[in-house]
């Protein structure tokens, strides 16, 4: 699936380093641990089943923010590779995470054989083992508009979450998380987060919901910006898309205002806990394009890029290094390691250098890198990022936050000099976490036409010891910006906002100047649900909800649960289509014995693969589709019912697996009717009757019987449930 979080690979270092910054692994305070490492293996052995295969075995132990931990790794020498790895607390024993992963040579792509109330139960009856004295603190959230997508990869999983309700009142910053793998029911994430000894406020005195929302509008909490979606898939050409938004300002945690003061709550001398989607998105969204004086052209505002495939041919490995050293200082003892050249996610037409540098001694524990990107076709440095090399026992005396900044701003002025006009300083905190003295960040948001754009940035992070620039990322779009005409007045626009999140009174947590101690504070917030799906911003213009993918609500995935199937002897299975969000033609009915026609049946599939979910497809495409596929070769007609016979070739087809029905003089089926197949139709037949796929009651098969929508939709399920070689059609 190319569903991906954009430049993984810079942004996955970058939030690293920031952890080991921020939480060094090697600190221990005074919390001593209350339960031996052996012990925290024999928790996770009583509680979950680790593989024999995984017999390499590794732990540590770990000290942040007064927590003791110890962390447990098994793992697979040999091929396929596999991994479980768990997080035990040293003092409590509690579980606190687990997650699985299992290698696979040959992707296939499965619908779940479990419904969503078979994995819920499995999930539940997770936390009444593991966590059972927090579950009647608990409330269980349901997300009802998970959607099923296949992939070749990954095994779809149930997602779950409880959350911590204090007096009433959720606290979203605790809770459980829980993810059960559809087709086994297994296990494959568990994270547990519970703060001890907090002082919550009383809800007694708490402002109104009419005062809080005129305080969302008075500041105002709605920023108008330029929205920049990321694209679906890099190996298909689209056109990169720019549109006017209002969306939360980083300024503000989430929209949130202090239930007991009426005012906002800011970022400013202060780190929040629990960050939401739009403040989290401006670090995500952290690439970039640097550009060299003398190697790159300069940079117009707004302007598409002057560079072509006719008069910019790529630069070579040799010359991407030097262009990296023109910009850094690359260490003597630091020896080149690898180099690659591949696809740009954020310019698909374009390929990157990654460049990779270590020293000799980096497999024997010091872990000292740098890593660099570059520009293949217009020898733009896009990113580099070095080791944080600075102990928190150092002496040394560190720059205040004011100096760092010269220093990053004196950066910006050298490596990109007329894009440094171009930007302005993000909010003090934009991180919005706890950051020692020792590290500073800095986000800097492209302006155009008086106007941020939101994902187009260049984040700096500066060792205020070493007194350099150890990380820098950015991400700068050459594409044309719509006007800022015609826009709706910020008055509408909230009103619009909050009639789609509604404010919402909760705790969250703030975090002291010195990161150890918790606050939590009382506030009013747009309601997200506590999904990580759905609508984050209003089309500017229309007013219309839209998703961090640029669709507007009408091209959102949704689920169906239909209310006609319960007691069918197919409810399952189609509970689990109705996931995919196929089927969905008569709305929250299902009509499990009306007929199914042709047409009914190839939408349903194609929806249920993934592709073309947000398109109305004509008779025509379809058909096409669906020939494409392989799934059709007979002139059906879209409106004509389908009989068993028909539905066995086509979910036959389905599975890649026609060349063996064909076979000739080696089926036979115990039906008394099995007479009446045709020669050719056996195979198909044979096939699905042994394989599951048909339902058949008794001994009669009745091959020209029209087939109901509760047999297409148990078909399916069944069909999917087969070992598949990689499907290339399905994202």
């Amino acid at each position: 699936m190319f569903r991906k979080i954009r430049h993984l690979n810079i942004v996955v270092i970058f939030m690293l380093l920031l952890q080991l910054a921020v939480y060094p692994a090697n600190t221990l305070g005074s919390e001593k641990a209350s339960i031996t490492v052996e012990q925290a293996v024999q928790i996770v052995k009583d509680n979950f089943s680790i593989p024999e295969k995984y017999s390499r075995m590794s732990t540590g132990y770990n000290k942040y923010n007064d927590r003791a931990t110890y962390n447990i790794d098994w793992s697979s020498m040999e091929q396929p590779h596999g991994s479980f790895n768990a997080m035990v607390d040293a003092t409590t024993g509690d579980i606190l995470n687990i997650n699985q992963w299992e290698e696979s040579f040959r992707p296939s792509f499965k619908l779940p054989v479990l419904s969503v109330e078979d994995a819920e139960k499995i999930a539940t009856d997770l936390i009444s083992k593991l966590a059972s004295k927090y579950q009647s603190e608990m409330k269980l959230v349901k997300d009802d508009q998970q959607v099923l997508e296949l992939n070749n990869s990954q095994p779809f999983a149930y997602s779950f979450r409880w959350i911590r309700i204090v007096d009433g009142i959720p606290f979203p910053g605790n809770g459980v998380n829980v993810s059960v793998r559809g087709d086994n029911g297994q296990v494959r994430d568990y994270s547990f987060n519970w703060t001890h000894d907090l002082n919550f406020p009383a809800a007694s005195n708490v402002i109104s919901p009419e005062t809080a929302r005129q305080t969302f509008l008075d500041t105002p909490m709605l920023e108008l910006q330029y929205f920049i979606p990321p694209l679906m898939n890099p190996e298909i050409s689209e056109p990169q898309r720019v549109l006017l938004v209002y969306q939360l300002s980083n300024k503000y945690y989430g929209g949130s205002v202090d239930a007991l003061s009426g005012k906002p709550v800011t970022l400013d001398d202060q780190a929040v806990g629990d960050k939401s989607m739009s403040a989290v998105s401006s670090i995500s969204a952290a690439t970039s394009t640097t550009i060299i004086p003398g190697v790159a052209s300069q940079v117009a505002e707004a302007s598409t890029s002057k560079d072509s495939p006719e008069n910019s041919q790529q630069i070579s490995q040799s010359e991407a290094v030097e262009i990296v050293k023109k910009a850094i200082k690359i260490p003597k003892e630091f020896v080149m390691q690898n180099s690659s050249l591949n696809p740009d996610w954020d310019n698909p037409s374009e390929q990157v250098w990654d460049l990779n540098w270590n020293t000799e001694s980096f497999y024997m524990g010091e872990h000292r890198f740098i890593g660099a990107r570059v520009n293949a076709k217009t020898g733009d440095l896009i990113s580099f990022h070095m080791s944080y090399n600075t102990k928190p026992d150092d002496k040394a005396k560190t720059v205040t936050r004011k100096e760092a900044q010269e220093i990053a701003d004196d950066f910006l002025k050298r490596i990109q000099p007329e894009r440094f006009q171009l930007v302005k300083l993000e909010s003090e905190r934009f991180y919005g976490g706890n950051i020692p003295s020792y590290i500073q960040m800095f986000s800097y948001v492209r302006v155009v036409n008086g106007i941020p754009v939101s994902s187009n940035r260049i984040n700096i992070t500066v060792d205020t010891v070493a007194k350099q620039v150890i990380n820098y990322n950015m991400n700068w779009s050459n594409i044309e910006f719509p006007s800022n005409t015609d826009v709706l007045p910020i008055n509408e626009a909230t009103d619009r906002f909050l009639k789609m999140r509604p404010l919402e009174l909760s705790y969250t947590s703030i975090y002291k100047q010195d990161g150890q101690k918790q606050e939590p504070r009382l506030v009013y917030q747009p309601n997200s649900n506590f999904t990580m799906y759905g609508p984050g911003m209003i089309n500017a213009k229309t007013g219309e909800p839209m998703d961090w993918y640029g669709k507007t609500q009408s091209q959102w995935a949704s689920s169906h649960k239909f209310t006609d199937i319960q007691g069918n002897y197919a409810e399952k299975e189609i509970g689990i289509v109705g996931l995919t969000g196929a089927f969905g033609e008569y709305g929250d009915t299902f009509r499990p014995d009306e007929k199914i026609t042709a047409g009914s049946l190839l939408r349903g599939m194609i929806t249920l693969e993934g592709n073309n979910r947000d398109l109305i497809l004509a008779d025509e495409d379809v058909l096409q589709i669906a020939k494409e596929r392989g799934w059709l070769h007979e002139d059906l007609k879209l409106e004509s019912e389908l009989s068993r016979d028909d539905l066995s070739k086509i979910m036959i087809r389905l599975i890649k697996m026609e060349p063996s029905a064909k076979a000739k003089g080696i089926y036979a089926v115990p039906f008394t009717d099995a007479n009446t197949i045709k020669p050719d139709s056996l195979g198909y037949i044979a096939l699905a009757w042994g394989l599951g796929i048909l339902k058949f009651d008794g001994n009669t098969l009745n091959p020209n019987q029209a087939v109901t929508r509760a047999e297409a939709a148990y078909a399916l399920v069944h069909a999917y449930a087969i070992e598949q070689p990689q499907n290339p059609d399905m994202r």
